[in-house]
């Protein structure tokens, strides 16, 4: 494929709105795409005009080389404030700008060119399955329900093309500064990178129930937002404890609260009261220790004082992924960049989480690595990507392939 079909390919996908749904306009043009060079495909209904779908290259008997990317965009901010429409790709002084340009539909682009041109050539022998997912960005639900359908059970290996890059090395610089980013002793020569390893995260709410009453006699009811307030100081000791284990990739948990509300007028006592809250988990202290020790503090507290009636809402809990460092699929990531760039990378741990989560817990012997053309600049107004970062990112994941099944 020449380099005008690669970048039309990437600028046909940006052009289709996946604002958080619609999904099936981009699995519908992958499914077409990819089944006239002759692989076989499969849509995974999620919803109305939300599907997954899965692609796959079988020409051995050996094990399968996972590739997979999230459909959906998150939504465009504020469109007055882009310099160009956030659905119209524009190639500006080697960047691609665009809604979902480097989050992640120019890492989608690159696994399904790579896909293409891997089967079109009579020296590749392995086995390949793309994953495309819904609902990434709010939720993980696309890679939640394959992988509960098994999509994942016989894979061995599997590289999430989010974006693992820098604009520059002095960004890279600043996000191993501000301890997002830990190289472990690592001296990368680039600005690009691979994720290792992200943390995992516990989403939920804490319900506070009260009684109301008029504010002239507030000894007759319960105040919902006392007690939830009681909580947000309890729980923020828990934080402060829970923080001080690190892991040497991801370093340490991250917990915040993000929303904290209660009462809905000024002259009655609140009888609700709630707060979310979001902790970022790393392997060491799990999941579901992190949720029992939610759960205790509520119940003590609800045990201590009558009048307290706290209430835990799990929202959604995502495992943390971690590839060691020293394992043979992370060094053969390695190699596969030095192949195509010439330089050594660093394979580092990602603060942010991916569909990696809702893989690994059905596949918990699953190697893992992030590798994608993006950037900070996801999320962002003027989101773009380098267009030479996107194609090299094609060669890359045609190189992991091969070394693969070497």
């Amino acid at each position: 494929m020449d380099k005008a079909q690669r970048l039309s390919i990437l600028d046909d996908l940006i052009k289709l709105e996946t604002v958080n749904g619609n999904e099936e306009k981009v699995a519908n043009y992958l499914k077409d795409l990819l089944e006239k060079h002759g692989i076989e495909t499969e849509l995974n209904k999620y919803d109305d005009n939300r599907f997954n779908l899965i692609a796959n290259i079988k020409k051995g008997d050996g094990p399968i080389l996972g590739l997979t990317g999230h459909a959906d965009v998150v939504s465009t901010v504020n469109d007055d404030e882009w310099n160009y429409g956030p659905f119209n790709p524009k190639h500006i002084d080697g960047k691609i700008f665009g809604r979902g340009s480097s989050d992640m539909k120019g890492g989608l682009a690159g696994m399904a060119i790579a896909m293409i041109e891997l089967n079109e050539d009579p020296d590749f022998a392995g086995n390949l399955r793309f994953l495309v997912t819904v609902g990434e960005e709010i939720g993980e639900l696309g890679a939640a329900k394959l992988a509960k359908e098994g999509y994942v059970d016989d894979v061995k290996a599997i590289v999430v093309g989010e974006p693992s890059n820098s604009t520059s090395r002095l960004a890279m610089e600043q996000l191993v500064h501000a301890g997002l980013i830990e190289l472990n002793g690592q001296k990368p020569e680039t600005r690009m990178a691979a994720f290792c390893a992200h943390k995992g995260s516990v989403t939920y709410k804490v319900i506070s129930r009260g009684r109301a009453a008029h504010s002239s006699m507030p000894e007759m009811g319960i105040n919902a937002l006392d007690n939830l307030v009681t909580y947000f100081n309890k729980q923020k000791e828990y934080f402060t404890d829970l923080v001080k284990l690190e892991d040497d990739v991801l370093g340490s948990t991250k917990p915040s609260v993000t929303v904290m509300n209660g009462g809905n007028q000024e002259n009655t006592i609140p009888d609700y009261a709630e707060l979310t809250a979001k902790i970022r988990t790393i392997p060491e202290y799990t999941n579901d220790k992190v949720i029992a020790d939610i759960q205790n503090l509520i119940d003590k507290l609800n045990q201590a004082d009558p009048r307290m009636k706290l209430e835990l809402k799990l929202l959604s809990s995502n495992l943390p992924v971690k590839t060691e460092l020293d394992s043979d699929f992370i060094k053969l990531v390695k190699a596969s960049y030095k192949d195509v760039l010439g330089v050594n990378i660093a394979a580092v741990g990602a603060p942010g989480g991916t569909d990696a989560s809702q893989f690994v817990q059905a596949n918990p012997d699953l190697d893992v690595v992030v590798a994608g053309p993006g950037n900070e600049s996801a999320h962002q107004v003027n989101e773009f990507v380098f267009e030479d970062d996107y194609l090299k990112y094609i060669d890359i994941y045609k190189t992991m392939a091969r070394r693969f099944f070497a």
